[in-house]
């Protein structure tokens, strides 16, 4: 993790927390991180928050018998590690990089004496709280119900709705997801992911490409959402 000279935002966007990203941006530090960086693991002390500049963040959390299984994807504008705020607490999930990018940091004691002097900011902490945890149970339920082919094109789906780019081809996803990362979100075997994408591709559902994934036909896959259980 590289620090990072300018202050000034790299966000030509409001941010889903405007407000508080500005005041973070204040009592923090700029830094730089790199794919495949750990920022910080699974019952660690919440030292740090990150509010993500640019670039991804992926929360994973380890299941019995050493699997992970990724519960949610933190884009441009959002916060992770809200748990700084209170005294003590751990990290409930492992934080890395999935895309490279830029974000603001700010250490638990610097957040704690800007919840001192702005006291109404912990309104948009318990929010942001509320929100990951929903996350991660429907992240959890959609890994626990229905076939392969629905429980991906759900998460196919969504990330498309969150970052996806429309273009010729259909909706450009520009996101290096590797078959592994699509298991720990679907619930599956890397295998089993392979198997149904690989079919999806020559149906023409989807297309992969080493800078992301292409969704060609939008309708069907939403078709493949939508089937009953």
């Amino acid at each position: 993790m590289n620090h990072v000279n300018n202050r000034a935002c790299p966000c030509a966007h409001p941010c889903e927390f405007a407000e508080l990203n500005t005041l973070l941006m204040q009592q923090g530090e700029p830094i730089r991180y790199k794919r495949g960086e750990v920022l910080w693991k699974q019952d660690d002390p919440a030292d740090w928050m990150v509010a993500v500049c640019t670039g991804t963040i992926k929360l994973t959390r380890e299941w019995p018998g050493g699997r992970d299984a990724i519960l949610d994807l933190v884009h441009r504008g959002q916060l992770v590690g809200a748990g700084a705020a209170l005294p003590d607490a751990n990290h409930s999930s492992t934080c890395s990089v999935l895309a490279a990018g830029k974000g603001i940091r700010v250490h638990r004691s610097k957040l704690q004496q800007l919840l001192q002097q702005r006291p109404d900011l912990a309104t948009e902490l318990l929010k942001l709280a509320h929100t990951r945890l929903q996350s991660f149970v429907k992240r959890l339920e959609e890994m626990a119900h229905g076939p392969v082919e629905q429980r991906l094109a759900r998460v196919l789906l969504r990330i498309g709705n969150d970052v996806g780019l429309p273009d010729s081809r259909g909706l450009f996803v520009p996101l290096r997801l590797t078959r592994g990362d699509l298991a720990g979100m679907v619930g599956c075997r890397v295998e089993t992911t392979i198997r149904v994408l690989t079919r999806w591709q020559r149906e023409g559902l989807v297309e992969t490409r080493r800078e992301g994934l292409v969704i060609r036909d939008r309708q069907l896959l939403t078709a493949f959402m939508d089937q009953p259980n």
